[in-house]
């Protein structure tokens, strides 16, 4: 009996032909699905007839289709965090522009590797990847009074849980009247984990205040998510469950002492004007210490280094005792009111 032969080595001949062949088979498949798109929907077809068969086979092939094409940009995504390649790079940080966090985390990766392009004047040049990203931002911004017009139901869901409704603010036009209609039509912000009624009633933006609501949103969801899956995943790695919640595989795996902390959240009720105090101290304030709040030399964030900078504080004991009376007041302030 002949022994089993040895895998071939990956070399770039054999890549080029994997490659090959999945193209041929990509338009092979695009072509045979494409010829049974006459037959429309296999729901039209009597049940055990040669048609609704077809029709079923195509969308089999379509849903192979999908799948590769899923797997292919996602392996590509994580591939581009790394390559070398200007052509991959630049193909995949097109693609990613709709999403904000995976476009600018690309465009980082592609200025670090290659420098700015200039003008002869030094100028960046106009058809930079911010100002691409600038531009699909206008433009979907730009119709949203359409899509808002056309599938009010669609949209309350989500609107519900946003703080703010993107508009275009222009110099020449006043749109407060259409936002508050949109705002009160969708319901705005109902679920969102702070009030975002007029806040002037509660005194202005703070630092702090802005760099704790990016945090609070992410801890909410999380709260909720880690709530709803505890009775179906409470015997996963809690690692595990914080997938796509608080990280993906695209970011580094949060740490021990990080977890320790998100699984406080199981065990809290939602985040309101009374719960504050507890939301502070269990999570949010061992959060920022373990994270943001470094020492006075090192500290960057503005909102922590005003506490830093306070003449009393003098060790990381003090800063975390200043730190958690300034994060419950704001909490207090800005979060919800206590249901009931």
């Amino acid at each position: 009996m002949d022994p089993t032969p040895a895998p071939p080595k990956l070399s770039i001949e054999v890549i080029k032909e994997r490659r090959r062949t999945m193209e041929h088979w990509v338009k092979e498949a695009c072509g045979f699905a494409r010829e049974l798109d006459w037959l429309g929907l296999p729901e039209r077809h009597a049940e055990g007839s040669d048609e609704r068969a077809l029709a079923e086979v195509r969308d089999t092939v379509d849903l192979y289709l999908t799948r590769t094409l899923g797997t292919l940009m996602a392996n590509i995504q994580v591939r581009a965090l790394t390559t070398h390649s200007s052509d991959l790079l630049v193909d995949t940080l097109m693609r990613r522009t709709g999403d904000g966090a995976d476009a600018l985390r690309l465009m980082r990766r592609y200025y670090a590797l290659h420098g700015d392009e200039c003008e002869p004047d030094g100028e960046p040049c106009a058809e930079s990847f911010p100002s691409m990203f600038l531009w699909d931002t206008y433009l979907r911004v730009s119709e949203l009074p359409d899509l808002f017009a056309q599938y009010p139901k669609h949209l309350r869901d989500s609107a519900r849980q946003m703080h703010g409704w993107p508009m275009i603010v222009s110099h020449h036009l006043d749109h407060r009247a259409e936002f508050e209609m949109v705002a009160e039509e969708l319901e705005l912000g109902t679920e969102y984990p702070l009030d975002v009624r007029p806040r002037k009633r509660r005194g202005a933006e703070t630092p702090l205040l802005r760099h704790l609501e990016p945090m609070v949103w992410r801890l909410h969801v999380l709260h909720g998510t880690l709530l709803s899956t505890e009775a179906r995943d409470g015997q996963k790695d809690f690692c595990e469950r914080l997938k796509w919640s608080w990280w993906d595989p695209f970011d580094p795996k949060p740490s021990p002492e990080v977890q320790a902390i998100l699984k406080q959240l199981t065990a809290l009720p939602p985040l309101n004007q009374k719960t504050a105090g507890e939301w502070s101290r269990k999570v949010i304030v061992p959060l920022i210490m373990h994270d943001d709040a470094k020492d006075r030399e090192t500290c960057t964030v503005e909102a922590l280094q005003n506490i830093w900078r306070h003449r009393a504080v003098k060790s990381r004991a003090t800063f975390k005792s200043r730190l958690h009376s300034a994060v419950t007041d704001t909490l207090k302030r800005f979060a919800r009111p206590e249901e009931g």
